[in-house]
C-alpha cells in the first residue's frame, strides 16, 4: 500500500477508514488549518476599523463605545495568548486549538445577532478569548507536524504562517471595506461562521494529535515549546504552568487601566471611580510583576527576559508599532468618514497606502540585514516612521484624503523595514530554554500596542475636541450633542446647527490628530536610539 493511500483500522470486527497520516499530508494540512485561522485571528483585530462608522450608526456608538468595539478583542487577545501556549502543552494542542474556534464560532454569531453596544463589546471580548486560544496555538500545532530533521523546513513554515497572518491584518481595513460596502457590519463577523466551521471539521478529519501521541510514547512531559531537540528534559526545563492567578491579575489590570483612561474624559479625571479603576489598575500590575518573578522558571509571563536590552528593546518596537499605525487608525478612519464622506470601501483603499508598503518594505527589511546590523535596521524604519508622521502635520480642514496618504505611505515603509525581525530577534537573544516565552511576548506586545494606542490617543483627542468646544459660547442644549459628534467626527451633523461651529469643532479634531502624530514621533524616535545603543545579536556581542 502506497504511503499516500487511505488505511484501514480494525476494532471489535469492524473496518473503518482513518484519514491518511503520511507527513507530508500531515503537513499540508496542519499549514492549511494554522494559516487560516492565523489569519481570521489577526484579521479580526484590523478589520472592525472600517465598519465603525457603519456600526456606529446603527447602534449609536460613542467614541468610548467605538473603542471598546476594538479593545474589547485587543484585550483578551494579549491578555490570554501566554496562557494559551502553556495551556496546550498540558492539554494538548489540538484540543485548545479546537476549543478556541468553537468559542470564536460562538462569539462571532453573538457579534451578529447582538442589537446593542454592550452586547457587541461583550462579544467581541468573548472572540477575543477564543482568538488567543487558536492563535496561541497554531504555531506549535503546525511544528509538531515535522519531524526533528526537518527544522529548516518547519522554519520556513512558520514563516510563512506569520507572513500570511501579517498581511491579511494589513489588508484587514480593505476586505472590512469590502464585506460593510457589499452587505453590512455585520458581514464582518458573519464571514468567520462558515470558515471557521471548515477549519473544525478538516482539523477533527485531517489533522491527528500529534503532540498527545508523542507524549504517550515518549511516557514523560515533553520539552517547553522552542527548546532544541538535544537538550535533556529536566525539572527545571519543563513548560511553565498555567496560572489561573496571572491570568485574572493579567486581565483585571489591563481591563481597569483601559477603562480608567477610555472613560476619564467623560466620568472626568477626578472621578472616583477613574481614579479607582486607574489606581487598582497599576497596583495589579505591580502584583503580578512580583508574583510572576517570585515563580522564576515557572512563571507564565517571564518579566526577567525584559532584563535583556536587546529582547526589551525589540519588544518595545513590536509594541510601538501597532500603537502608531493601528493604534492610530481608527480616528482617521473617524475624519475620512464624518469630514471628507468617504464609504467604508473607499476608507480601505486608502488604508491599502499603509498595508502595501509595509508588505513590499518587508522584503527589504530581510536582504538589508545581510549588510547592515539588524539594530541599524530597526532604526532606520522607526526614523521613516517618524518622518511619515510628521507628514500627517500638513493635514487642515481643507485636506482631502490625498493629503493623508503620503503619511501612510511612509509609515507603512518605514513598518515594513523593521517589523520581519521582531520575531527572529525576539528568539535569539534569549536563552535557548526560553524563546517560546519570548515568541510568546513578543507576540502580546502587537495586539497590546494597538489596544494601548486606540485607549491614549482616543482619550487624547477626547479632550483635545472637549476643551476647545468648551471655550465656545454653545447652548447648553445643544452642547452634549455637539461634543458627542465632534468626537466621532460628524462634522456635517454639527453643521446642519452651525457651520462656523463645524469648521472649529474640526479645528479642535485636527488639533488632536497632530498631537498623536507628534506622540507617535517620539515613542518611533526613542525606538530607534534604543535600537542601534541596545539591539545586538549573540555572534555580534561575541
Amino acid at each position: 500500500m502506497s504511503s499516500t493511500a487511505t488505511r484501514t483500522r480494525s476494532g471489535g470486527g469492524r473496518h473503518r477508514k482513518v484519514p491518511d497520516r503520511s507527513p507530508r499530508r500531515v503537513v499540508g494540512w496542519s499549514l492549511g488549518v494554522s494559516a487560516v485561522s492565523t489569519v481570521m485571528m489577526t484579521l479580526d483585530i484590523t478589520i472592525v476599523l472600517v465598519a465603525l462608522p457603519a456600526i456606529r450608526e446603527d447602534l449609536g456608538l460613542t467614541l468610548s463605545g467605538s473603542q471598546w468595539v476594538i479593545n474589547a478583542y485587543s484585550l483578551t487577545f494579549a491578555s490570554l495568548m501566554l496562557a494559551a501556549a502553556s495551556l496546550s502543552d498540558i492539554v494538548g494542542r489540538r484540543t485548545i486549538f479546537l476549543i478556541g474556534h468553537v468559542i470564536f464560532l460562538a462569539a462571532s454569531v453573538g457579534c451578529v445577532l447582538t442589537g446593542t453596544e454592550a452586547g457587541l463589546i461583550a462579544f467581541r471580548a468573548v472572540q477575543g478569548a477564543g482568538g488567543a486560544l487558536v492563535f496561541g496555538t497554531a504555531t506549535p500545532l503546525l511544528a509538531d507536524a515535522f519531524e526533528e530533521k526537518d527544522a529548516a523546513k518547519r522554519t520556513r513554515a512558520v514563516a510563512a504562517m506569520m507572513g500570511i497572518g501579517g498581511a491579511a491584518s494589513a489588508f484587514g481595513p480593505l476586505i472590512g471595506g469590502a464585506l460593510v460596502e457589499t452587505g453590512e457590519w455585520r458581514w464582518i463577523f458573519a464571514i468567520n461562521i462558515p470558515i471557521g466551521v471548515l477549519v473544525i471539521l478538516a482539523t477533527l478529519v485531517f489533522v491527528p494529535d500529534l503532540y498527545r501521541e508523542s507524549r504517550s510514547r515518549a511516557g514523560a512531559a515533553p520539552a517547553p515549546q522552542g527548546t532544541p531537540p538535544d537538550v535533556p528534559v529536566t525539572p527545571q526545563r519543563r513548560a511553565p504552568k498555567v496560572s489561573v492567578f496571572a491570568m485574572l491579575l493579567t486581565v483585571g489590570a489591563l481591563a481597569l487601566l483601559n477603562y480608567g483612561i477610555i472613560d476619564g474624559e467623560d466620568r472626568g479625571w477626578t472621578s472616583q471611580v477613574i481614579v479607582a479603576s486607574l489606581g487598582a489598575g497599576v497596583l495589579l500590575f505591580a502584583a503580578l510583576v512580583l508574583w510572576e518573578l517570585h515563580k522564576r522558571d515557572g512563571a507564565m509571563i517571564d518579566f526577567r527576559l525584559f532584563r535583556i536590552p536587546s529582547f526589551a528593546t525589540v519588544t518595545f518596537n513590536a509594541f510601538a508599532s501597532r500603537m502608531f499605525s493601528f493604534g492610530m487608525l481608527p480616528f482617521l478612519v473617524l475624519w475620512m468618514s464624518g469630514q471628507l464622506g468617504l464609504s467604508a470601501l473607499e476608507i480601505g483603499y486608502v488604508a491599502s497606502g499603509l498595508a502595501v508598503p509595509m508588505i513590499l518594505f518587508s522584503a527589504v527589511g530581510i536582504r538589508a540585514v545581510a549588510w547592515i546590523p539588524v539594530g541599524w535596521v530597526q532604526a532606520v524604519g522607526m526614523v521613516i516612521v517618524a518622518g511619515g508622521l510628521m507628514l500627517g502635520l500638513r493635514l487642515d480642514t481643507d485636506s482631502d484624503w490625498h493629503t493623508l496618504l503620503p503619511m501612510l505611505i511612509v509609515m507603512g515603509a518605514g513598518t515594513g523595514l523593521m517589523l520581519p525581525h521582531v520575531m527572529s530577534l525576539a528568539v535569539e537573544v534569549v536563552p535557548a530554554s526560553r524563546t517560546g516565552m519570548a515568541s510568546g511576548l513578543a507576540n502580546t506586545a502587537l495586539p497590546l500596542g494597538t489596544a494601548t494606542g486606540v485607549a491614549v490617543y482616543g482619550a487624547y483627542l477626547a479632550n483635545k475636541v472637549n476643551g476647545g468646544l468648551d471655550t465656545l459660547p454653545i447652548p447648553e442644549q445643544f452642547r452634549g450633542i455637539a461634543q458627542d459628534a465632534a468626537e466621532a467626527g460628524q462634522f456635517r451633523l454639527i453643521a446642519q446647527r452651525s457651520e462656523p461651529l463645524a469648521q472649529q469643532a474640526l479645528q479642535f479634531f485636527l488639533d488632536g490628530l497632530h498631537g498623536i502624530f507628534i506622540i507617535a514621533a517620539i515613542l518611533a524616535l526613542i525606538g530607534a536610539v534604543a535600537s542601534v545603543v541596545f539591539i545586538r545579536k549573540p555572534r555580534e556581542r561575541a
